[in-house]
């Protein structure tokens, strides 16, 4: 399992208002990032660029060293099915059920596989997420916040996927549920060495994971400890401004 991602210089705005200032990013294979900043900085758009959702309107953004504008939408979507997206609202459909969110990638994948292994397969994934067989023909009205979470987190990974692009898998959930997709995500990294993007607005979570930090303010991505820094340092100089 293999994906190498990487951003060149991306920018992005709406209007004149500046959503990414020449971004440089590299996710290497197997390698974790892990990105903070406020509500509404451009994260949620930074991680759709990555899954080549949005088109940026400058640089260049690489899987696996070929730069996606020269990709067709068939060559797209092809490359799109070794990743797994958790979107912030879920983006569960509506009118399939739990079960059938989770098994959609499967079914539509192309690979053919019978009812029975795609039953299997998503029944197991169910059993490591706690996902219970009572809400499994439940529609996502239905669910709980933590439900939704988990069977979005289910569908992401239904493919085993190269890369996981996760945007606030932890927000709106109990933390013993947090805790626990945590766990299965970081699982699942150690056996399967996936690629991991996320965005979230607190940095110290997964602190067992080797991952490189960011903060994205102002458009511009700079690494954590450097952003905290220079925070610390405007503190420090505002409380002794006379």
């Amino acid at each position: 399992m293999s994906f190498k991602l990487e951003l060149r210089n991306v920018s992005h705005w709406h209007g004149e208002n500046t959503i990414l200032d020449s971004v440089d990013l590299t996710v290497p294979s197997g390698g974790i990032a892990i990105l903070g900043g406020r509500s509404g900085c451009g994260k949620s758009t930074l991680l759709e660029i990555c899954a080549g959702l949005t088109n940026p309107l400058g640089g260049a953004v690489m899987w696996e060293g070929d730069d996606i504008a020269g990709m067709s939408r068939y060559e797209l979507y092809g490359r799109r099915r070794s990743m797994g997206y958790v979107f912030q609202g879920h983006a569960l459909i509506s009118n399939h059920s739990a079960f059938d969110n989770i098994a959609l990638p499967l079914k539509c994948g192309g690979d053919n596989l019978g009812s029975e292994a795609i039953e299997r397969r998503v029944r197991s994934l169910m059993d490591e997420l706690n996902i219970g067989r009572d809400i499994e023909k439940r529609f996502p009205e239905a669910l709980s916040a933590a439900q939704l979470k988990c069977v979005a987190v289910a569908r992401a990974l239904i493919n085993e996927p190269a890369l996981l692009i996760l945007d606030e898998p932890f927000s709106g959930i109990d933390p013993v549920t947090a805790r626990m997709i945590a766990s299965v995500l970081h699982g699942r990294w150690k056996r399967g060495g996936m690629s991991i993007l996320m965005a979230t607005h607190t940095l110290g979570v997964w602190p067992e994971f080797p991952a490189q930090r960011f903060m994205l303010s102002g458009g511009r991505l700079e690494p954590a400890a450097e952003a905290f820094a220079k925070v610390r340092n405007l503190k420090h100089n505002q409380r002794y401004e006379s």
